[in-house]
């Protein structure tokens, strides 16, 4: 009987806080909307829109290519000698890339063009002989072979009058043994710009045009880069860089 009144009194407990509950709760009978407004845009303003489909297209990515500084203005050692390392050639760039087979028409042509070869790169005579002699006839025309700057017209000791021209593929390209030249130091020129007559100054016991391609003073064999036969550029990639003692590795991509 006592756990039946006990029951009985928390049910009425429970009963009585609903009803107040429910009592405060009041649920409205209408809902409030207020519509978004509507912006309508004049047919006019649609006109004077201009849409460039063409910036959606889809383009190939343009890689950054660094372009080498070749100055103008040299010091009095570049001027007077054959073998001076480019200021900071790989100071910025590690990589020397000479892409051949993609080269602009134009931008090169052979030095001495029709001439046979006397000597090619390599030991002669017990010495190193650092390019290749070339020859048609006498006082020949000698052309320069890519666009670039006039480095050095000069004398120097076994080469005779010679010309060093700087290239702004990065390259140096010497024309030994001339009889007059027809450039002057700091001149601007084009490929096939004629540049000296070929003579037999210097260490020679011919007239002909001895050859020389060179990176950073270092002299390569030329026929790494021209075929001799056909006078043409090889249709190579070529990467100059330097190794742990500082001298010019050459890859082939």
């Amino acid at each position: 009987m006592r756990l039946t009144q006990q029951a009985l009194t928390i049910i009425c407990i429970i009963l009585t806080g609903f009803y107040s509950c429910s009592r405060k709760t009041t649920i409205p009978t209408h809902l409030t909307y207020t519509p978004v407004p509507i912006f309508t845009i004049p047919d006019s303003l649609f006109k004077e829109v201009c849409i460039d489909f063409a910036y959606h297209e889809i383009k190939p990515a343009d890689f950054y290519k660094p372009v080498l500084e070749i100055r103008d203005s040299f010091t009095n050692l570049e001027k007077q000698f054959v073998g001076v390392a480019a200021e900071n050639l790989f100071a910025r760039h590690p990589e020397l890339v000479v892409d051949l087979d993609n080269i602009e028409e134009g931008t090169f042509q052979f030095p001495l063009p029709g001439a046979r070869v006397l000597s090619d790169f390599g030991r002669r005579n017990g010495r190193m002989h650092h390019g290749i002699d070339l020859k048609i006839n006498r006082r020949d025309t000698v052309i320069a072979a890519f666009d670039g700057i006039v480095r050095m017209a000069g004398w120097s000791r076994g080469y005779g009058n010679v010309i060093v021209l700087r290239h702004y593929n990065g390259l140096e390209t010497v024309y030994a043994h001339n009889t007059k030249h027809l450039v002057h130091c700091g001149e601007h020129i084009k490929a096939g710009t004629p540049i000296s007559i070929t003579g037999e100054t210097g260490r020679a016991t011919t007239d002909h045009l001895h050859f020389e391609v060179r990176v950073n003073t270092t002299p390569l064999d030329p026929k790494l880069l021209i075929d001799f036969d056909s006078q043409t550029l090889q249709p190579k990639c070529l990467v100059f860089s330097l190794d742990e003692k500082g001298k010019i590795k050459i890859e082939n991509i």
